[in-house]
């Protein structure tokens, strides 16, 4: 018999999003797979910039369930928290901006799960391709870094000439903590979409 969290987790690895990122790209050769799968496997542990990110990643999921359960006895105080942690992630969302010293990059808008992602480029990679990504989520800035296969290249004729192939990957190696971090960003922003559209 299947277990019933194994399931939903896995659900939930592969629950797609729309979303806007900046995406780091290196092709990798055979003898650098092995090298940067430990290193990603055997990462260092919390420097302080990470450690601020998971307390405001665990405080970002407590306050979300708080709302979610105050929407249960008043929608409008729940809506009232809601506004109020948009306008914070706008506004936390500006300053990062204005410190990150690589602005000069552009944001790729990507479709993305806890077990690929799919967005144009400018390149066309062959079939199982590895590649070590750098995925910076936002509003956070926080990169989650992997490694991935090609899955599939090709060319749409309809798409913009400096960015006309599809390229669909699915990652190969992560970090447990990256991979729950990029499960929770997902769900998050499937919320967020949904409140959008009870608006």
């Amino acid at each position: 018999m299947e277990n019933m969290s194994e399931f939903n987790n896995d659900r939930r690895n592969f629950f797609r999003i729309n979303d806007r990122v900046y995406i780091d790209i290196t092709e990798l050769n055979y003898d650098e797979v092995s090298e940067v799968a430990s290193a990603i496997k055997n990462s260092p542990s919390i420097d302080n910039d990470s450690q601020e990110k998971r307390q405001l990643s665990t405080i970002q999921a407590s306050l979300t369930h708080l709302i979610e359960q105050i929407n249960h006895t008043d929608r409008q105080v729940a809506r009232a928290l809601r506004l109020i942690d948009d306008k914070v992630s706008i506004i936390s969302h500006m300053v990062q901006r204005q410190q990150n010293t690589t602005d000069s990059r552009k944001m790729v808008e990507s479709n993305l799960s806890g077990g690929g992602i799919a967005f144009m480029t400018a390149l066309q990679y062959t079939y199982k391709t590895t590649l070590d990504l750098r995925i910076e989520l936002q509003p956070s800035g926080t990169i989650v870094h992997t490694i991935a296969n090609v899955v599939a290249c090709d060319k749409h004729y309809d798409a913009p000439k400096d960015k006309p192939y599809y390229l669909r990957l699915v990652f190969t190696h992560m970090s447990e903590y990256d991979r729950n971090f990029l499960v929770k960003h997902t769900l998050s922003r499937q919320a967020e979409i949904l409140r959008t559209t009870e608006k």
